[in-house]
Protein backbone atom coordinates (compact mmCIF):
# COMPACT_ATOMS: atom_id res chain seq x y z
CA UNK A 1 0.00 0.00 0.00
CA UNK A 2 1.24 3.32 -1.17
CA UNK A 3 0.65 5.10 2.56
CA UNK A 4 2.53 2.17 4.35
CA UNK A 5 5.63 2.67 1.74
CA UNK A 6 5.11 6.71 2.05
CA UNK A 7 5.60 6.62 6.09
CA UNK A 8 7.98 4.43 6.04
CA UNK A 9 10.29 6.41 3.64
CA UNK A 10 9.56 9.23 6.52
CA UNK A 11 11.21 7.27 8.77
CA UNK A 12 7.62 6.09 10.83
CA UNK A 13 6.83 3.47 12.52
CA UNK A 14 3.84 1.06 11.11
CA UNK A 15 0.61 -0.18 12.26
CA UNK A 16 -0.71 -1.94 9.55
CA UNK A 17 -3.14 -5.16 9.26
CA UNK A 18 -1.85 -8.53 8.08
CA UNK A 19 -3.24 -8.77 4.87
CA UNK A 20 -1.57 -9.25 1.57
CA UNK A 21 0.36 -6.33 0.29
CA UNK A 22 0.47 -5.02 3.95
CA UNK A 23 2.26 -7.42 5.56
CA UNK A 24 5.17 -7.77 3.24
CA UNK A 25 6.16 -3.96 4.69
CA UNK A 26 6.18 -4.55 8.13
CA UNK A 27 8.51 -6.82 10.00
CA UNK A 28 6.78 -7.27 13.08
CA UNK A 29 8.16 -5.74 16.20
CA UNK A 30 10.99 -4.57 14.26
CA UNK A 31 9.37 -1.55 12.11
CA UNK A 32 6.23 -2.00 13.33
CA UNK A 33 3.43 -4.28 14.30
CA UNK A 34 0.78 -6.19 11.74
CA UNK A 35 -2.62 -6.92 13.43
CA UNK A 36 -5.56 -8.98 12.58
CA UNK A 37 -7.74 -8.18 9.85
CA UNK A 38 -11.07 -6.46 11.81
CA UNK A 39 -10.01 -7.10 15.52
CA UNK A 40 -10.09 -3.55 16.92
CA UNK A 41 -8.47 -5.49 20.22
CA UNK A 42 -5.57 -6.11 18.25
CA UNK A 43 -4.77 -2.68 16.78
CA UNK A 44 -5.65 -1.39 20.63
CA UNK A 45 -3.14 -3.69 21.68
CA UNK A 46 -0.40 -2.12 18.69
CA UNK A 47 -1.62 1.39 19.99
CA UNK A 48 -1.02 0.78 23.88
CA UNK A 49 2.68 -0.50 23.01
CA UNK A 50 3.43 2.86 21.14
CA UNK A 51 2.00 5.04 24.34
CA UNK A 52 3.27 2.61 26.84
CA UNK A 53 6.91 2.66 25.03
CA UNK A 54 7.47 5.96 23.36
CA UNK A 55 10.85 5.28 22.15
CA UNK A 56 9.66 2.21 19.92
CA UNK A 57 8.32 5.08 17.83
CA UNK A 58 11.65 6.42 17.09
CA UNK A 59 13.20 2.91 16.62
CA UNK A 60 10.97 1.40 14.71
CA UNK A 61 10.23 4.25 12.76
CA UNK A 62 14.53 4.15 11.94
CA UNK A 63 13.82 0.62 10.68
CA UNK A 64 11.51 1.82 8.70
CA UNK A 65 13.32 3.69 6.45
CA UNK A 66 16.44 1.71 6.46
CA UNK A 67 14.25 -0.77 5.12
CA UNK A 68 12.39 1.58 2.50
CA UNK A 69 15.67 2.65 1.33
CA UNK A 70 16.89 -0.89 0.82
CA UNK A 71 13.56 -2.78 -0.15
CA UNK A 72 11.44 -0.41 -1.80
CA UNK A 73 14.51 2.53 -3.64
CA UNK A 74 12.66 3.19 -6.86
CA UNK A 75 16.13 2.36 -8.87
CA UNK A 76 16.51 -1.08 -7.19
CA UNK A 77 13.06 -1.70 -8.13
CA UNK A 78 13.12 -1.03 -11.99
CA UNK A 79 16.34 -2.23 -12.01
CA UNK A 80 15.01 -5.90 -10.87
CA UNK A 81 11.80 -5.21 -13.48
CA UNK A 82 13.78 -4.84 -16.34
CA UNK A 83 15.59 -7.28 -15.36
CA UNK A 84 13.42 -9.86 -15.38
CA UNK A 85 11.54 -8.45 -18.36
CA UNK A 86 14.71 -8.73 -19.93
CA UNK A 87 15.64 -5.40 -20.97
CA UNK A 88 18.36 -4.80 -19.41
Amino acid sequence: PRTVLEAMSMGRAIITTDAPGCRETVEHDGNGYLVEVKSVTSLEMAMKKFIQNPELAEIMGTRSREIALHKYDVHQVNHHMMTEMGIK
